[in-house]
């Protein structure tokens, strides 16, 4: 997988998430597009993603490494860089 891949992937869930109309870019910040507060329970938008991504990311061969803590309040290209060396 590709960091083009990834990024194109993390838009498209970003999309599905996407109530509050944000323009989903490589620069779009994660909190503005997903909530822990959203959803039932533990099924938010963010655990969700997150979950998501990380087995893509598996699935697709990637090492599944720990996210960096400040990934919410960063954007898609900050975090594929941390993702996919």
């Amino acid at each position: 997988m590709t960091r083009i891949q990834l990024k194109n992937i993390m838009k498209f869930h970003l999309e599905n998430f996407n109530d509050e109309g944000v323009e989903i870019k490589d620069s779009t910040i994660h909190n503005k597009v997903l909530s822990s507060d959203d959803g039932y329970g533990a099924a938010n938008s963010k655990r969700i993603y997150r979950s998501v991504m990380r087995w893509t990311l598996r699935k697709n061969g990637v090492e599944d490494i720990p996210w960096p803590s400040d990934w919410f309040t960063k954007d898609v290209e900050y975090l594929s860089t941390k993702l996919i060396k």
